[in-house]
């Protein structure tokens, strides 16, 4: 059975183009101002946040499988895609990326990885019922 590219000149399927225009969008948001305002009001003191879930003073790095990585994160208070309803449009999409500061919440590594979680297994539910 053949793949249907119809976009790029025949050679993208439409996931890929969807891949392609949401990994822009994604680069553009790093430089989104409220984003970055969201993290310097968590700053506590000197490299280190407050976590607006857990509450708790934490570094701005830490160890991670032997890497050092980011532990406070700007998260979307609202998804920006719902893990209830899916992928909408890219209007919807870019309605709730690019919110403004209220928007935002500055969550530690560790809280922010247990909201994906819970997220993804919404979204994996979700997904396993739209094919039954």
């Amino acid at each position: 059975m053949a793949v249907d590219k119809p976009h790029n000149g025949g050679t993208w399927t439409a996931a890929r183009k969807k891949g392609f225009i949401v990994s822009a969008l994604r680069s553009a948001f790093q430089r989104w101002g409220p984003k970055q305002q969201c993290i310097k009001d968590a700053r506590t003191r000197r490299g280190f946040y407050e976590c607006q879930e857990c509450k708790q003073e934490v570094p701005a790095t830490i160890l991670h499988n032997g890497k050092r990585v980011k532990n406070i994160l700007a998260d979307h208070i609202h998804p920006i895609v719902c893990p209830h309803v899916g992928f909408v449009d890219y209007n919807t999409w870019i309605e709730r990326g690019f919110v403004e500061a209220e928007g935002f919440q500055a969550l530690c590594k560790s809280c922010h990885d247990t909201k994906t979680i819970e997220e993804r297994a919404i979204a994996t539910e979700r997904k396993r019922r739209e094919r039954q």
